[in-house]
């Protein structure tokens, strides 16, 4: 118990210290490729890989990724003291989405006399970020899911006498599997930032 409390102050005192990060970026549309690598490298070093990789529409998702608990320091570390102490009491996990968008463009539209033309359909904002000229902002949203266990019991001394309740039809026998599942609880804001920042500082080595 000494020891789980110890941890506890230790991951508060080192949130508490950690700086926050911006809300989004804003980069030009030359340093897109190299923002869209730094960005797939600081969610993997996240431990959250990226698993949909859009450089056309300007899109990164990732695989969600088990946060860490005050007790296991090997894993992603909580963006804030109380999330460290949720990770602890129930399991959680997190996903990213980045998006790169233009700032303050909108689909032209053309007269009658024009050539006819219209958005690049296999983007999902209707450009080719891969050849976009202009000033482009960068976005990230983090999710945490945490898992629920249907009917579980929790022990009252040890965590080894947990149990799960089976409930069964009362007209054919069958043994029914526990089921577990994935429910979206918030959104992670303090770590939409450090990645942010993370990804700023990976610019700035370059």
């Amino acid at each position: 118990m000494r020891l789980v409390l110890i941890a506890l102050l230790a991951t508060i005192v080192g949130c508490a210290t950690e700086k926050r990060g911006p809300s989004l970026l804003l980069l030009d549309s030359a340093d897109y490729a190299v923002t869209f690598d730094a960005a797939i490298e600081v969610a993997g070093n996240d431990g959250m890989k990226p698993i949909l990789l859009d450089r056309r529409s300007g899109v990164i998702t990732t695989d969600p990724a088990v946060a860490g608990s005050v007790v296991e320091p090997w894993k992603p570390k909580p963006s804030t003291p109380r999330q460290g102490l949720e990770n602890t009491l129930s399991l959680q996990r997190r996903s990213a989405r980045f998006e790169f968008v233009p700032v303050g463009t909108l689909p032209e539209r053309g007269s009658n006399d024009q050539e006819l033309s219209g958005p690049d359909l296999l983007s999902g904002i209707g450009k080719d970020l891969t050849s976009y000229e202009g000033q482009l902002e960068l976005r990230v949203w983090v999710y945490v899911d945490r898992k629920y266990t249907q009917g579980i019991r929790r022990g009252t001394w040890t965590l080894s006498s947990e149990s799960v309740t089976q409930v069964l039809p009362a007209e054919e026998p069958w043994e029914q599997v526990p089921g577990s599942f994935w429910m979206p609880t918030t959104r992670d804001v303090a770590r939409e930032e450090a990645i942010l920042a993370q990804i700023e500082a990976t610019l700035l080595a370059y």
